[in-house]
């Protein structure tokens, strides 16, 4: 005997729960989307339906329209450009002279200012290398090769830097230090640089010799006048008192006979001294003091 059943409906509960659960996955994507940190080395470029907004998003938490906003971060500490190994640079002096080195660029991008870098330049170092080889062809042009060896070195960094600023600066990159390294020339140009170097630090050296032996003569040519002068007074001042010559000629026989000696001859004529007549004097013997 055939039974029939009649037919079980559908369950209403778990259609209810998958809904439920669509809605909150909807929902944390959202909020996950809206929410944005900006981490202390960077700022946020907000891009809205594409067009880049003018004021960038500082560090921190912020919240944003979701699904139609995009953050680009950008990097706002001190980066290095190098142009070593095969990006080295390439340049003539005005001798004509070519001269390789390689070359560290120091700069940071200006936070007010990373949406117009990346909206006018986008891909900002690429053309930055581009500027910066230019650039420095035409001021290494105005030196010469020795420059690049000398304490000029540092005039041609800040002229670099100087240049590059000025032209990085309104585009909102800032350029904090050039460093020029790993100088390479030929043989024979880098040996006369140096001799030149090494003769212009002998001249130097010789120069201040010269003007130390200068002094030096000056100071004795001052002593020997000092010294004129004092004997002129001192001979002046014996004239006028030759009973002084007296007691010390006393006073010195004295200092002889007290220091050891048996015998002590005085070996002057008798007019050697003003005012002291020793002509019939026989030599003086003194007793050894003990």
């Amino acid at each position: 005997m055939y039974v029939s059943y009649p037919p079980k409906r559908k369950n209403g509960k778990g259609k209810i729960i998958a809904l439920a659960v669509l809605f909150g996955f909807f929902l944390l994507s959202t909020l996950a989307s809206s929410v944005v940190v900006i981490d202390q080395t960077e700022v946020g470029v907000v891009k809205v339906l594409g067009k880049v907004r003018d004021e960038p998003l500082d560090p921190g938490l912020h919240f944003v329209t979701p699904f139609i906003t995009e953050i680009v971060r950008m990097p706002v500490y001190e980066k290095t450009m190098e142009m070593i190994g095969e990006k080295h640079i390439k340049a003539l002096t005005s001798e004509g002279l070519p001269v390789f080195f390689d070359m560290a660029i120091q700069y940071k991008i200006d936070p007010r200012k990373a949406p117009e870098v990346y909206s006018t330049l986008k891909n900002y170092e690429v053309w930055m290398e581009s500027r910066i080889r230019a650039h420095i062809r035409d001021i290494i042009a105005q030196y010469k090769a020795e420059d690049l060896y000398t304490e000029n070195r540092e005039l041609i960094q800040a002229d670099i830097e100087k240049r590059l600023d000025e032209e990085f600066r309104p585009y909102g990159i800032l350029i904090t230090a050039v460093l020029i390294r790993n100088i390479d020339l030929p043989e024979s140009v880098e040996k006369a640089i140096q001799a030149k170097i090494e003769a212009k630090q002998e001249a130097e050296r010789m120069q201040y010799v010269v003007q130390k032996e200068k002094l030096e003569a000056e100071r004795k040519k001052v002593e020997a006048m000092g010294i004129a002068e004092a004997n002129k007074i001192i001979g002046e001042s014996l004239r006028n008192n030759p009973e002084y010559i007296q007691w010390y000629y006393l006073q010195v026989l004295d200092d002889f006979a007290k220091s050891g000696s048996s015998v002590i001859l005085v070996p002057v004529p008798g007019n050697f001294y003003p005012g002291v007549n020793i002509s019939n004097i026989p030599p003086v013997i003194l007793p050894t003091t003990k």
